[in-house]
């Protein structure tokens, strides 16, 4: 039997409240320190700030090899590689979820980081598809 995977968004009317921020540390937290397996979702069009951090990451690591050693020797003592970042628009969200939830071993948490607005009926549509919504 598949395990239940919970879909939890950071959403809020204002930009610059702290949703990317709180997507980040509760994904790393969960998924570093406790073993849980997430997946992040970022819908924030259209900075998509999650994913260009990533890609920045990704790129300082590549160029120092200070960072490459070091990068090396947190994922093999963690066993673990980096958890998944996907880009969506919000109104596709869902279906980028649906990837994740199709898995032989789906994530416990599947986090959406949402964009700074719900005047919006994409963003409307996604919300209602949550188990939880916090809204910092």
């Amino acid at each position: 039997m598949k395990k239940e995977t919970l879909l939890v968004a950071f959403s809020t009317q204002k930009g610059g409240a702290g949703k990317t921020t709180l997507t980040v540390l509760m994904a790393s937290y969960l998924y570093y320190v406790k073993g849980m397996d997430v997946a992040v979702i970022d819908c924030d069009y259209p900075q998509y700030s999650i994913k260009d951090m990533r890609e920045r990451d990704m790129r300082n690591i590549e160029r120092n090899p200070h960072l490459r050693k070091t990068a090396f020797e947190q994922f093999a003592r963690l066993k673990k590689k980096m958890y998944p970042i996907v880009e969506s628009r919000p109104e596709k969200a869902v279906e980028k979820a649906k990837d994740f939830l199709a898995m032989e071993t789906p994530p416990d948490i599947i986090f959406f980081d949402l964009p700074g607005t719900v005047n919006n009926s994409d963003v409307i549509n996604t919300v209602a598809t949550m188990d939880y919504v916090f809204c910092p």
